[in-house]
C-alpha cells in the first residue's frame, strides 16, 4: 500500500505544474496530490497530536525559507486551524485539523496572485 502511495505521488507530481514545493515532515503520510488551480495541491495524515503536527510543520517549514504570515483559529473546541505562509512571492495555505488522539490531518495549497490584465 505504502509503495502504491508512493507511486500516485510521483506520478502525480510529474503531470501537474510545479509551483510551490514543500518537502513534508518525515512523519506525514500523503494520501493524494492535486494539481488543480483552486484546490489543495496535497492532504494527509501526520501520527502526531494537534500541537506536535503543527510544531512538525512549523519546523520542516522554516528550514525551507517559508516563514508564518498569519494563524486563523477556525475551531478551538475541535482543533482546526488555517496558516499563511510565505517565501519570498510565494504563498500557500496550510490547514490542520485533528482526526483522532494523535493523527492530525493536513492540507495544503499555493495561493497564487490575482492579476489585473491591462
Amino acid at each position: 500500500m505504502k509503495a502504491r502511495t508512493a507511486l500516485l505521488f510521483f506520478a502525480a507530481a510529474a503531470v501537474f505544474p510545479a509551483g510551490a514545493e514543500l518537502i513534508l515532515p518525515r512523519e506525514a503520510v500523503p494520501a493524494a496530490v492535486c494539481g488543480l488551480p483552486g484546490s489543495w495541491r496535497q492532504f494527509g495524515t501526520i501520527a502526531l497530536s494537534y500541537s506536535s503536527a503543527r510544531r512538525s510543520f512549523d519546523l520542516a517549514l522554516r528550514k525551507q525559507g517559508w516563514r508564518q504570515l498569519k494563524i486563523v483559529e477556525l475551531d478551538r473546541v475541535n482543533w482546526k486551524t488555517l496558516e499563511l505562509w510565505g517565501r519570498g512571492r510565494e504563498r500557500i495555505l496550510l490547514g490542520f485539523w485533528r482526526k483522532d488522539t494523535g493523527i492530525t490531518g493536513f492540507a495544503w495549497g499555493e495561493l497564487k496572485e490575482d492579476r489585473k490584465r491591462s
